[in-house]
C-alpha cells in the first residue's frame, strides 16, 4: 500500500481515468452491398473507457439501404458490443472492433416477397474523439459483414456473410 502511495506521488504511477461517452450521430453507408443512393444513417454509441482500454454499445439504422424502385421498406439495424483501443488525452484517436446482431428487412413494392432477417455480424474501424470539455465532437467510419455458420451442424465454424458496407458518421459527444 505505502510502495503505491509513493509510485502515484512520484508520478511513475497515475490512476485510471474512467470516462464515458454517449455519442448520437448521423452517417452515411457506401461500399459493399449499399447503393449509390443511400440514405443518411441514424445512430449512436455508449463507449466506456479507461487510460488506454474500453468498451462500446454501438447502433445505427440504416433506412432505405437497398434503395431500389420496386422495393418498399427495406431497412438495416446494427446492434454491436466492441471493444476499444484509444489514445490518452482530450483528443483521442480510437481503433474499434466487435461482434452484434445485423438485421435487414426487404419487401417488395408488389408483397410478393417479404424478408426479414437477424443475422450474427461483425465491426472493425476507428475514429477521432475530440472532448475537452463536458461536449466534444466525434467521427467514425467502420466495416460492418455478416457471418455465417457453415460447418457442421454440432461444430463452430463461421464463414464471412454476404451483407457488408462501410459506414461513415459524425456527431456530438456528451462526456459523463
Amino acid at each position: 500500500m505505502r510502495l503505491g502511495i509513493v509510485l502515484l506521488a512520484l508520478g511513475v504511477v497515475t490512476p485510471v481515468q474512467a470516462e464515458t461517452y454517449l455519442a448520437p450521430n448521423l452517417g452515411l453507408p457506401f461500399g459493399g452491398d449499399t447503393r449509390h443512393d443511400a440514405k443518411v444513417s441514424y445512430g449512436g454509441n455508449l463507449t466506456f473507457t479507461g487510460d488506454v482500454v474500453g468498451f462500446t454499445v454501438d447502433f445505427a439504422y440504416l433506412p432505405d439501404f437497398f434503395a431500389g424502385s420496386d422495393l418498399r421498406d427495406n431497412d438495416v439495424m446494427t446492434l454491436m458490443g466492441n471493444l476499444v483501443l484509444i489514445t490518452p488525452g482530450h483528443t483521442r484517436l480510437y481503433g474499434s472492433a466487435g461482434l452484434g446482431l445485423l438485421k435487414s428487412r426487404v419487401g417488395s413494392a408488389n408483397d410478393l416477397f417479404n424478408v426479414d432477417t437477424s443475422q450474427l455480424g461483425f465491426n472493425a474501424g476507428g475514429g477521432l474523439l475530440v472532448a475537452p470539455g463536458p461536449v466534444g465532437l466525434q467521427a467514425d467510419i467502420r466495416y460492418y459483414r455478416t457471418l455465417t455458420h457453415s460447418g457442421p451442424e454440432l461444430g463452430f465454424d463461421l464463414d464471412l456473410g454476404s451483407l457488408s458496407f462501410w459506414r461513415a458518421s459524425v456527431g456530438l459527444v456528451f462526456r459523463f
